[in-house]
């Protein structure tokens, strides 16, 4: 269970951006070797294991990557990487970004405006 009681939106918000950016690198590099002998799929560890190891830390650190098994097929090469799941995995990222991107944003505006600076 993760501990939320000492992070601010603004410090969720940016562990949540670089979580989702490590995520996109990383469906990024699969999609780069889906024509690479004996590639296997990796994946970003889940945003609540990222949390976690990310609460003792004073910067921002990357996400932990893990080789993960796909449902979908493999090639008889060993490579296990599928276009449409990558492309799923990326469009989904992609969307999340968008929302946490601007949630940060609105936040930050809502901050400027109780201050009186808008």
């Amino acid at each position: 269970m993760m501990n939320l009681d000492n992070m601010n939106l603004f410090q969720l918000a940016s562990r949540r951006l670089q979580w989702l950016s490590d995520r996109q690198k990383t469906v990024s590099e699969n999609i780069a070797n889906a024509d690479t002998a004996g590639y296997r799929a990796r994946d970003v560890e889940s945003f609540e294991s990222y949390l976690s190891n990310a609460e003792t830390s004073a910067v921002l650190p990357s996400a932990e990557v893990d080789e993960v098994e796909t449902t979908w097929a493999e090639a008889i090469s060993g490579n296990n990487v599928v276009m449409e799941e990558q492309i799923l995995h990326a469009a989904d990222t992609a969307g999340q970004y968008k929302l946490a991107s601007n949630l940060y944003r609105k936040a930050h505006e809502l901050m400027l405006t109780v201050a009186g600076s808008r």
